[in-house]
């Protein structure tokens, strides 16, 4: 099935969900979460906490009361957009060609809508055949015979439509400058302490605003809370997303699991560490 545009999905209100063209195995989570485990060690190392957000409410403190993980570990380094562009892969996919999503949106790349022929003749198309760059006069018929193809079709049956592919690796770059510069600035202003939540739960907030749209993931109010508080173990269970697939909404749960997993392991780590 073809995918959905991610810039169509910026209305608040969620849309559905990609199928998976390359779904990586399980083993590739779990060994992203032992990576991220190996990093938390090191960062328990330091001597300071990242101050908790005052713009959220925080939960109530005491010495007898179990705390949901109340501090995290001060980021050493801000999310890395390629990295968290590679991992929308997985449910976006990746296409070097023109196709036409199930909205009727020409589109490209990890989810990358060409709202026009302009657009399009942005990009640097090549030839397939020949490895030649196209001429604007080429992109712009390339694009208007797509166009005129039905929509929702899967994204390998428009490759007869036009010999026009991107570079290797553009599609990726196009999708980390659109996190780097668009919806890494949103979920930061919904979520302060973005940088120093654990990988997992990084990934997890990314996947569902590329999915949603930064408007749609505001309306996780209640994970979005449970996230500044630390509690990545309640953002787990407040990430269902009502139209997208299962397995897609497991993943993210999962990640969210492993965020509160780490953020223990490290608040045990600071407990030996500090006397």
């Amino acid at each position: 099935m073809t995918r959905v545009s991610s810039e169509s999905r910026v209305a608040p209100l969620e849309s559905g969900c990609a199928a998976p063209t390359d779904a990586a195995p399980a083993a590739h989570q779990e060994s992203r979460a032992a990576t991220t485990a190996q990093s938390a060690r090191v960062a328990a190392q330091e001597p300071t906490l990242a101050r908790p957000s005052q713009g959220r409410r925080q939960t109530a403190t005491g010495p007898d009361v179990a705390q949901p993980a109340p501090a995290r570990a001060q980021a050493q380094h801000a999310a890395n957009a390629s990295a968290l562009a590679a991992d929308l892969t997985r449910w976006e996919g990746t296409t070097r060609h023109m196709y036409v999503d199930t909205r009727g949106h020409v589109t490209t790349g990890i989810g990358h809508l060409l709202r026009d022929a302009n657009a399009a003749v942005a990009l640097p198309w090549l030839h397939r055949t020949t490895g030649a760059p196209a001429s604007p006069a080429e992109i712009r018929a390339a694009f208007a015979h797509v166009a005129a193809q039905p929509a929702g079709q899967h994204a390998r049956r428009y490759e007869r439509a036009s010999d026009l592919v991107l570079p290797p690796n553009v599609a990726r770059d196009m999708a980390a400058a659109r996190l780097q510069h668009e919806f890494l600035p949103g979920i930061r202003r919904l979520c302060p302490g973005f940088d120093g939540y654990p990988q997992p739960a990084q990934s997890a907030l990314v996947d569902m605003a590329y999915n949603l749209g930064v408007g749609g993931l505001a309306r996780f109010s209640k994970m979005l809370n449970a996230c500044e508080g630390g509690d990545f173990a309640a953002a787990s269970a407040e990430c269902h997303r009502r139209t997208c697939r299962d397995d897609r909404n497991d993943a993210t749960r999962e990640l969210f699991l492993a965020a509160s997993h780490l953020t223990n392991a490290v608040q045990a780590l600071l407990r030996e560490v500090r006397p």
